[in-house]
């Protein structure tokens, strides 16, 4: 079985009523909602692959990680090979806490519909998995001091 890891963030911004907004994507690939995140780099560590990704698809470079957050959520997802043969690949995905210092005007069209900032009722409402809702839930406490 191959292994693949993928790195990214749940990034927000602190709204004046003193609630985090979370910035959720949306797949051109597949419709449905997630956090920016790729493939890591030769020779980048995870949060260099997070921090590149996060300014590749959504255009923000000004962030502030949050110490003490790291989650990891790992799956299978069949891979295709070719037409007529696939395989199983185990799919590491790694996601930090990063406040955005600076808005977003752009995102990659290439690989993005569209993109919301969410409270975290809407984003529990649309983001797909049960992972990503749990991944979302602890950042939303962390934020809070829940």
């Amino acid at each position: 079985m191959l292994k693949e890891t993928s790195c990214g963030a749940v990034v927000y911004k602190m709204l004046q009523n003193g609630s985090p907004a979370f910035l959720l994507v949306n797949s051109k690939r597949n419709n449905k909602w997630g956090f920016p995140k790729g493939h890591v780099e030769n020779g980048e560590n995870e949060i260099e692959t997070a921090a590149r990704e996060i300014f590749e698809e959504i255009g923000i470079k000004k962030l502030k990680f949050v110490e003490n957050f790291r989650q990891e959520d790992v799956y299978l997802i069949n891979s295709a090979i070719d037409e007529t043969k696939g395989h199983l690949v185990e799919k590491h995905s790694v996601y930090f806490l990063a406040l955005a210092l600076e808005s977003t005007s752009n995102f990659d069209e290439d690989e993005i519909s569209r993109l919301e900032w969410v409270d975290i009722k809407k984003a529990q409402e649309i983001l797909p998995f049960d992972n990503q809702k749990k991944i979302i839930k602890l950042a939303y406490d962390k934020l809070i001091g829940g």
